[in-house]
């Protein structure tokens, strides 16, 4: 049984659909739908201990469904160490974490081991706008690294707004995201329609000088889709 099988049967078992998993878990819905879908096969340690916290179990029941009789110990001496002692092990466990992390991506590398994010079908525009339709997608494959790891889709570019940076056919691996910081790049839905554009604050910025700023109205509907990471390739 696969992990998000499991979250499935928890989630059933406690009377949970995945909108009250997301909110509990602050895990976005649509990062969430398509891991329990299966699209993404690679979840990230920090996302699958949210989903668990959520769920009420622990992120070695997801993925081998059996539970540790050591870690109810563990827990047990944990709470009795003073505050002083429980900062050392929370130290300690995520120095461990992180080299293991480490490790894991530099073997994964070693092998070429790869990964898989749906894309998008319709292009994001680098222009005049593009309609982001969630229900049209397929999925790509990726060679696993420190940046593909944060990747939780991808999109095609469409338009020249954003050369030289980002060109015509591109694909752009973005990482899920309600808000970017201000200079960085995003996948922004704005009234409607979705485009690749530089954060600027209160307006959308285009690399290239041709096209103007797009600035936020009053009654203008803006939400951030995602960072992102950087370009895979043209397809």
């Amino acid at each position: 049984m696969e992990w998000y099988e499991r979250v499935k049967e928890l989630k059933k078992k406690n009377g949970t659909n995945t909108k009250e998993l997301a909110k509990r878990s602050g895990v976005p819905l649509g990062t969430l739908n398509k891991l329990l879908s299966g699209q993404t096969d690679k979840p990230k340690l920090d996302t699958l201990e949210k989903i668990a916290a959520a769920l009420g179990t622990t992120v070695a029941y997801l993925c081998d469904g059996k539970t540790d009789a050591d870690t109810a110990a563990i827990t047990n001496k944990f709470i009795l160490l003073d505050k002083k002692g429980r900062e050392a092990v929370l130290q300690a466990a995520e120095a461990e974490l992180a080299r293991m992390e480490a490790e894991a991506r530099r073997a994964a590398s070693d092998v070429g081991l790869k990964r898989k994010i749906f894309i998008y079908d319709v292009p994001v525009s680098a222009g005049l706008g593009s309609f982001l339709d969630s229900a049209h997608s397929s999925t790509i494959s990726l060679l696993v690294n420190d940046v593909t790891d944060r990747a939780d889709y991808a999109v095609r570019v469409s338009g020249n707004s954003m050369e030289p940076r980002y060109f015509d056919g591109d694909i752009v691996i973005v990482e899920s995201c309600g808000e970017i910081p201000v200079g960085k790049v995003g996948i922004f839905l704005y009234n409607g329609e979705s485009y690749i554009k530089k954060f600027g604050g209160d307006r959308l910025r285009s690399v290239n000088p041709d096209y103007k700023d797009i600035i936020f109205k009053e009654n203008d509907d803006i939400r951030c889709l995602g960072l992102v990471l950087g370009t895979v390739s043209k397809q």
